[in-house]
């Protein structure tokens, strides 16, 4: 009987420790927000925007972590293609979400961050 319980115990804290990998991690739910906030500030986000935008990043989030979380890991160069393929999906839904005008200052916003990179710093990335 006492075997049974330890086993189900062991059991039940395996599901436990899985089911919170298939979730954002404080960091990333912080990002989320954080993200959500900065952009309905920057773009005037009406509430229907700004619903669609944070369900977007949720599930952004939510696959990237199961990029790094998956077994086996994945090389490097796999994880930036995949990672590339996820942002450029996120790209596509945030066009059908921002009008011409939002879209037009997030993709400035967006490649302003890597432009301001180091040669060696851009070339790390390409790796």
């Amino acid at each position: 009987m006492k075997t049974a319980l330890v086993i189900s115990a062991i059991a039940l804290m395996g599901l436990s420790a899985h089911a919170q990998k298939d979730q954002p991690s404080a960091k990333d739910k912080a990002w989320v927000a954080i993200n959500t906030q900065m952009l309905n500030v920057e773009l005037g986000l009406n509430d229907t925007q700004q619903a669609k935008l944070k369900d977007i990043n949720e599930r952004f989030v939510t696959k990237h972590e199961g990029l790094e979380n998956s077994v086996p890991k994945l090389a490097e160069s796999q994880m930036a293609d995949k990672v590339e393929a996820l942002m450029k999906e996120r790209d596509a839904e945030l066009r059908a979400v921002f009008n011409d005008e939002q879209y037009a200052k997030w993709e400035k916003k967006r490649h302003m961050g890597t432009s301001e990179l180091r040669d060696d710093q851009k070339e790390k990335m390409k790796k």
